[in-house]
């Protein structure tokens, strides 16, 4: 071989692969196996679902509008001292000035009553729980439909305090409280119960008044009399929130409204196991 020869032969590219060659490394691109084909798009999957979820976790819930969620009750005392004049706690004012402020601060969903009479728990005054935040309702501007709903809920607890005033009129405070354990809680999170009295106990089994208050032996007393003829009503994870304590037309005197006070606390917190909350005033 001439000089020219090798060194025309040494330029020359190499030469492309045999065709078997090229044919087999297109055969194994082509069959790849399918179940790691799906493998692979699975993962693929995977961590754009966890991308996505991580973004929505950090804007917040984007699958509907707000939903109120807690149970609560309204109870009213249909007792000569709520009478609404100057002589009595006001308790219909006292009702349509609260009532609509405590649902919505408590984002209540479902609303029940009880009646505070001679006789609380065994009272025949009826009024049917309401449902605020019915799902049936697919709008999805939901605040004007609690606002409707809340108008309902109001006129249902003057309804239950025209039925307390008319039959058998007293004060069973414990007693309205028995019948607020009685309703069904389907909602999530602290059951609220409303109750609009001055907590004046005063039913033919009972009167606050003949008591003494002054010392702690005759707050026992009066608490283990009390407990003796109502029981304690059964409310677990629950604050009640007082609207005219220990209001009675001016008639209670502030030494008088204090003791009922500490009385009170004893049987709502150590004996009922209750919170108290007074944030909607006197």
């Amino acid at each position: 071989m001439t000089t020219e020869q090798k060194a025309a032969q040494e330029a020359t590219p190499p030469a492309a692969a045999a065709p078997e060659a090229a044919a087999s490394e297109a055969a194994h691109r082509i069959t790849r196996p399918p179940a790691l084909r799906a493998a692979r798009h699975a993962t693929r999957l995977t961590v754009a679902l966890g991308a996505t979820a991580l973004l929505l976790t950090g804007c917040g819930q984007l699958d509907g509008p707000e939903r109120l969620s807690a149970d609560c009750t309204v109870v009213v005392d249909g007792s000569g001292s709520g009478a609404d004049s100057e002589n009595g706690f006001r308790a219909k004012e006292k009702l349509k000035t609260t009532v609509p402020g405590f649902l919505a601060d408590q984002k209540c969903r479902y609303v029940s009553y009880a009646p505070i009479t001679a006789a609380s728990a065994a009272s025949s005054c009826q009024v049917p729980r309401i449902d605020l935040d019915p799902d049936a309702d697919k709008r999805s501007e939901r605040e004007s439909l609690w606002n409707q709903t809340r108008v309902i809920a109001q006129a249902g607890a003057e309804k239950m305090l025209d039925c307390a005033r008319e039959r058998q009129p007293g004060s069973d405070v414990l007693g309205g409280l028995e019948r607020a354990s009685k309703v069904p809680r389907d909602g999530d999170g602290t059951y609220h119960v409303l109750v609009i009295s001055d907590f004046d106990q005063s039913d033919p089994d009972f009167r606050l008044s003949k008591f003494e208050l002054e010392t702690p032996a005759q707050r026992d007393k009066a608490v283990d009399a009390l407990v003796a003829v109502r029981g304690v009503p059964e409310l677990p994870d629950t604050t009640v929130h007082r609207v005219g304590f220990a209001m009675r037309g001016g008639k209670t005197t502030p030494e008088r409204a204090e003791q009922m006070g500490q009385f009170w606390q004893q049987v709502l917190e150590k004996e009922v196991k209750v919170g108290v909350d007074d944030g909607y005033g006197a």
